[in-house]
């Protein structure tokens, strides 16, 4: 197909194109943004704070999504303004990004396949330490981060109500109950499960909505190289880097 053919319908496809692009990184930064305000998230957040530095699993995903956003954006726009006004320095820059994001994106997703099931039990072991030493007197923000999440969820436990070291369980374990005291035999007969597989559900079912985002970005990704390539090329046969006729 000759470059002349290819260009009018490459270039309005690309600004399409980069269109959802630009509207794709505006709403990532939205979603991460709206991530850390929410004031329910904050306890799982704390949560799941396992480690020494001061962010938590989840608030550096957030920060990985925000940051992620802004590449986006600004991928985006390239592509826009190179679409516009054919500039051979934005589509080169563009190509270059959008094959850049392609290749990280395919990194990332070989890495969570490869490390998903080791991830996974080394949080669910770190919960399991961190309950067994509840402080029932003096309450942080862990503990009171673990009492939300059982409340809310109506769950008890990481496993069950049997990760506690004591007889003696939260009272947000007995939340359906509305019972002043809890133990392990209430939980037991109430059939109430542990709060890590509930988790875990609720993170499955948003993490299928991400993965088909990422996936369908993959395809849009590779479409616009090769539209970008299609642009760059006709820009380039008509300020005379490339002789005509010229096919690709």
């Amino acid at each position: 197909m000759g470059i002349g053919n290819c260009h009018p319908c490459a270039k309005y496809l690309l600004l399409v194109l980069n269109l959802i692009f630009w509207l794709s990184g505006a709403a990532l930064i939205v979603l991460g943004v709206l991530f850390f305000t929410r004031p329910e998230v904050q306890p799982i957040v704390r949560l799941f704070n396992l480690t020494s530095i001061p962010l938590s699993s989840i608030e550096i995903t957030a920060f990985f999504i925000i940051l992620f956003g802004i590449i986006i954006f600004f991928v985006g726009l390239f592509g826009l303004c190179g679409a516009i006004r054919e500039s051979r320095t934005c589509l080169i820059l563009y190509i270059v990004l959008v094959t850049t994001i392609l290749l990280a994106e395919l990194a990332l997703f070989t890495y969570i396949a490869i490390s998903y099931e080791q991830w996974h039990t080394v949080i669910k072991q770190r919960l399991v330490s961190q309950t067994k030493k509840y402080n029932y007197e003096h309450p942080s923000q862990y503990e009171r981060a673990v009492d939300y999440v059982q409340s809310k969820y109506h769950c008890c436990g990481i496993d069950s109500a049997y990760d506690y070291s004591d007889s003696l369980v939260p009272v947000s374990c007995c939340s359906i109950t509305n019972s002043t005291s809890c133990t392990i035999n209430q939980v037991s007969s109430s059939g109430i499960p542990g709060c890590f597989r509930l988790l875990t559900q609720g993170t499955i079912y948003w993490g299928k909505f991400f993965i088909i985002f990422e996936l369908s970005l993959c395809l849009l990704s590779l479409i616009g190289i090769f539209l970008a390539i299609c642009v760059c090329q006709h820009a380039m046969l008509y300020d005379g880097y490339i002789q005509a006729p010229y096919r690709i």
